[in-house]
């Protein structure tokens, strides 16, 4: 068993961004770690004190992956979930929100903001087709990804609990 640093741990949110039946995810590597391989990502990042969940979503999506989603197609956040994972050659723990934009084409795309450590991570961002994440064609964070976007695609809210990503 882990032990868990005090609470409350990192806020965290995310953005689930649907497009003509497709999803935007971030293909990442740990490169402190190369023997974990690769796995598809959902963007987002910390939530900045006085900053909402909605706001912090599109932000570190924007910053990302250059994607300008935009706030009125931001639904309230529909999935939540505690996690622990080893990233950078050291473990993070927190809780995460993720919320929910579908959009009728892709948005405006600017340029990214990465920081130093998600230039070395995120390897591109690209657009997998919603059968695949659903068939679970490759790994995921979160990785109940494809188990819960058919819930959240049909509104419902998703509580996954504490996991242990690896």
């Amino acid at each position: 068993m882990l032990a868990e640093p005090p609470r409350p741990w990192r806020l965290s949110s995310r953005l689930l961004v649907v497009s003509a039946g497709r999803l935007l995810l971030l293909r990442a590597r740990d490169p402190a770690e190369p023997d974990t391989g690769e796995w598809l990502e959902v963007p987002g990042g910390g939530v900045e004190p006085g900053e909402s969940t909605a706001a912090a979503a599109r932000r570190e999506t924007a910053e990302e992956t250059g994607y300008r989603v935009p706030a009125a197609a931001v639904g309230e956040a529909r999935w939540h979930g505690e996690t622990t994972y080893r990233w950078l050659g050291r473990r993070h723990w927190a809780e995460t929100v993720m919320h929910l934009a579908v959009l009728p084409g892709p948005p405006e795309r600017g340029a990214t903001a990465r920081l130093p450590e998600e230039v070395a991570t995120f390897l591109e961002c690209r657009w997998v087709p919603l059968e695949d994440v659903l068939a679970g064609r490759g790994r995921f964070f979160p990785d109940t990804l494809p188990a819960d976007l058919p819930r959240l695609l049909a509104g419902e809210r998703v509580d996954t609990g504490f996991t242990v990503w690896s």
